[in-house]
């Protein structure tokens, strides 16, 4: 009967691994004060699922040296939730849009992408060094790989001197991020 008990506990042990090799990994995150901007940014982001409907929010982010903090708002005004990635990781804060439907997508995956898309290559690059994590860029496109294989393509290329609207093509994730800047003019 023991060894009935013992190989069923290894049993859920080897099916417990494996599942957690089968989630999404997260990449290293650049360091904060490489993206630190006196500005608070404005952006519409649209989320196209490779399987469902666009949902469009208003991104308002602020990264200080401390922490990234993008509040995220329903194109009615309503605040949805705040994504804040410091040094304790990446979380969402409550909204107060009750009856909203909540994101479909884990905080960490956010944190990720917006950083892919607001970081300056070469701090990506010092983040990702000595792990299975890559980025290159072109004029045209950055590409994030994970053990060689392509992760995400964010076209065209990010420039924060020069902001423009980018799409983050999320093969990992199963979504089209589009990120689009808000002008000055009213458009927020």
């Amino acid at each position: 009967m023991s060894a009935i008990v013992a190989r069923l506990a290894l049993l859920c042990l080897a099916l417990a691994l494996a599942a957690c090799s089968l989630s999404p990994p997260v990449s290293p995150a650049p360091p904060l004060t490489a993206a630190t901007t006196h500005d608070t940014l404005s952006s519409r982001l649209t989320l196209q699922p490779d399987d469902g409907e666009a949902r469009t929010l208003i991104a308002f982010i602020r990264i200080t040296p401390e922490q990234l903090r993008a509040v995220l708002v329903s194109p009615y005004g309503q605040r949805l939730t705040t994504l804040v990635r410091d040094a304790d990781g990446a979380r969402f804060e409550a909204g107060d849009a009750p009856g909203e439907p909540t994101l479909p997508m884990p905080p960490e995956w956010l944190a990720s992408r917006l950083e892919w898309s607001l970081w300056p290559l070469a701090a990506l690059q010092r983040a990702f060094a000595d792990s299975a994590w890559d980025v290159a860029e072109t004029d045209a496109s950055r590409e994030i790989r994970y053990h060689g294989r392509l992760v995400a393509r964010i076209t065209p290329a990010p420039d924060r001197q020069r902001p423009r609207e980018l799409t983050l093509d999320d093969r990992q994730g199963g979504y089209r991020l589009t990120i689009t800047p808000l002008q000055e003019n009213g458009d927020a």
